[in-house]
């Protein structure tokens, strides 16, 4: 027997003993669909309404003392109290069925890790990003109808649209000014997945609005100690004068329009109002400086609902409320951000 002929026998026989374990490891990634690695079994899940992050741990069999340190380590690096209905959570079990490592994704890019250390003899948190990178983005159109109807169709993300329009808030009143054939320019940053997938809009670096033949513009620009904001051509502020949102919100359920298709009645009704999404119990803040002239439940669909009065002519409304702040009724002064 030649060497040829041995080798191709022993290639034979090689191929008929490790084929079956070849076959096995193919099919067990689909057997373990909740296994991530060898090592790892994982659970995972979302916050619902109601969810304390300390119930949600409980529930997945993590015991009161080691539940206490994890939840102490967590806040080192995120306010808990931010939770919010939607979040992605991920707990990892090790081989044995002990706590691994807990996961907590606070919307599409940040994420948070507590993981067993042994050499810690403990626990030990860290903040994270899904892997990506910030790239510049921008677009430019001309009003055909609303700021907002006409920025949407240029692809601009609605949550960009309402950061536009509060930076010239100042400077014009889009419910009012906005004219046919007005021009906009916009700039902002986005992150974006290494699969290209935008993951999130993030600050609008750079807006101009040409209204009348005069154009307004707007940069952002962030100092040393790391106060940011946005500065006209002359280097002059152009924030305005109210908060640019009144509470730390997860996402916006319905804009300002004067046609929005009502769930209930199932008709076309004008919503002139921002609703923002967030879980009960978040804190509201008022936009601006003035005086309370109406604190308590509505009849009218807005729940309990609070009404400041600011200077020149302005009103703020907050309905849908769960609550209201001890000394918070009319006739209380109320500064901005309270």
């Amino acid at each position: 027997m030649n060497l040829k002929t041995k080798i191709i026998i022993f290639a034979v026989m090689a191929l008929l003993v490790f084929l079956p374990f070849t076959i096995l490891k193919i099919k067990s990634k689909g057997l373990f669909s909740g296994v991530r690695g060898p090592q790892f079994t994982v659970v995972e899940g979302y916050i619902s309404e109601g969810d304390l992050l300390g119930n949600v741990l409980a529930e997945q069999g993590i015991g009161q003392i080691e539940l206490n340190s994890i939840t102490a380590e967590l806040k080192k690096v995120f306010n808990v109290r931010r939770c919010n209905v939607g979040d992605r959570w991920e707990i990892h079990y090790g081989r044995e069925g002990e706590f691994a490592k807990f996961i907590y994704y606070d919307g599409p890019v940040d994420f948070y890790v507590v993981e067993a250390s042994a050499e810690n003899n403990g626990y030990i948190a860290s903040a994270r990003k899904v892997e990506g990178e910030r790239v510049i983005r921008g677009t430019r159109g001309r009003i055909m109808s609303s700021l907002y109807e006409s920025m949407s169709n240029s692809q601009v993300n609605p949550e960009l649209v309402i950061q536009f329009a509060e930076i010239f808030a100042s400077k014009i009143d889009f419910f009012t000014d906005c004219r046919k054939d007005d021009e906009f320019r916009i700039f902002w940053e986005s992150y974006i997945g290494k699969d290209g997938t935008v993951l999130k809009d993030m600050r609008i670096s750079a807006a101009s609005y040409t209204l009348d033949k005069e154009t307004f513009h707007a940069f952002y620009f962030e100092t040393p100690e790391g106060k940011g904001g946005y500065y006209d051509t002359q280097g002059k502020s152009v924030e305005a004068v109210f908060l640019k949102v009144p509470l730390n919100y997860r996402r916006i359920s319905s804009y300002f329009t004067r046609r929005r298709f009502h769930p209930i009645l199932k008709r076309y009704r004008p919503h002139l109002g921002i609703d923002y999404a967030a879980a009960s119990g978040t804190p509201v803040s008022s936009i601006g400086d003035g005086s309370v002239t109406a604190a308590g439940r509505r009849r009218d669909g807005l729940g309990i609902t609070v009404i400041v009065r600011h200077p020149n002519g302005y009103n703020s409304w907050y309905g849908h409320l769960s609550g209201i702040a001890r000394g918070v009724s009319r006739g209380a002064k109320v500064r901005k951000g309270q």
